[in-house]
């Protein structure tokens, strides 16, 4: 059939509602061969499960529809990151297909991109999209790549100020207001702001004069949350992260050379932050300056999901 051979070269295609093509992807779609993902448009059956068939299924059909959320973040420099849906954006109402989910929303152009086929929401609206949804992981990451940053998601929210889920946004960008690089540097962060400790920064660079090679030199690292007036980094130290002596070695330099420069480390893991906030608050506010640590510690639970953390009465 003329059909599986357009479906070799190109595996999404758009066909006629009549003729000898509608026809053969009738016979086609019967045959398991292919499947309509929607209106007109006709995908091989092999590439039904690749998110980016889905989105080039999207803007065959809708060229203006907007896609948003994971499938950007993975477009925009994080290329193994799952996208179990495809966001696309219309400004109507209109039924979740395969793997495509669909909001009636719309963007200012200023949030939009061409990809060439098609039109994408820039990374930092997709981080807005995606804290809406509570998905934190992909935001974080492309933090830590640098793909998006704290700034730009901020000039998004000024830019969606008549938005109805504003709440929503502006409590997202809280969230992520100290350019957290993972879940568990975000929950820290939080954790500090709920319990008042001030005087510290997330990510922000730290210059340490130290001896390598046997010559002296300047480190830059990016301490999870950093404390300048104690001279004292919290980092939050997760078992991957530790899982080969390469990794583990590395850390104790790192430490070595922050200890070097005067400054403490304050280790803990995402375990014993969730397990035992309280005993973390009380330990950290033993170390810093009266000023930044508030007249009395609020006794907190951990929670899965936003905002994270709740104070027990």
């Amino acid at each position: 059939m003329e059909i599986l051979q357009l479906l070799q070269e190109q595996s999404v295609i758009r066909i006629p509602n009549s003729g000898p093509l509608a026809r053969q992807a009738r016979r086609a779609v019967a045959a398991g061969l292919a499947i309509r993902p929607l209106p007109g448009i006709l995908m091989a059956k092999r590439v039904e499960h690749d998110p980016n068939a889905w989105i080039f299924a999207n803007w065959l059909w809708r060229p203006t529809s907007i896609v948003t959320g994971r499938a950007v973040l993975r477009w925009r420099g994080q290329p193994q990151l799952k996208v179990p849906a495809v966001d696309a954006l219309l400004p109507y109402s209109f039924p979740d297909h395969g793997l495509l989910k669909f909001h009636r929303s719309s963007l200012p152009g200023e949030l939009t991109d061409d990809a060439g086929r098609g039109l994408i929401a820039t990374p930092a609206a997709a981080s807005l999209l995606l804290g809406q949804s509570g998905d934190w992981a992909p935001i974080c990451e492309a933090l830590r790549i640098q793909a998006v940053t704290v700034g730009a998601i901020r000039e998004a929210r000024e830019l969606l100020s008549r938005q109805l889920d504003a709440k929503t946004m502006d409590l997202t960008l809280r969230y992520l207001s100290e350019n957290p690089w993972s879940v568990a540097e975000l929950e820290l962060h939080e954790l500090l702001r709920i319990a008042g400790i001030t005087g510290w920064t997330g990510n922000s660079p730290v210059l340490l004069n130290v001896v390598d090679g046997g010559r002296d030199a300047i480190k830059e690292r990016f301490p999870d949350a950093a404390f300048e007036a104690e001279r004292l980094t919290i980092e939050v130290e997760g078992e991957s992260y530790h899982n080969n002596s390469e990794t583990f070695a590395k850390d104790i330099l790192r430490s070595r050379w922050f200890a070097a420069a005067g400054w403490t480390r304050f280790p803990v893991t995402p375990k014993q932050l969730r397990a035992a906030p309280n005993d973390f608050l009380h330990n950290l506010c033993s170390l810093v300056h009266r000023r930044h640590r508030p007249a009395s510690l609020p006794s907190v639970r951990y929670c899965p999901e936003a905002p994270f953390w709740r104070k027990s009465p």
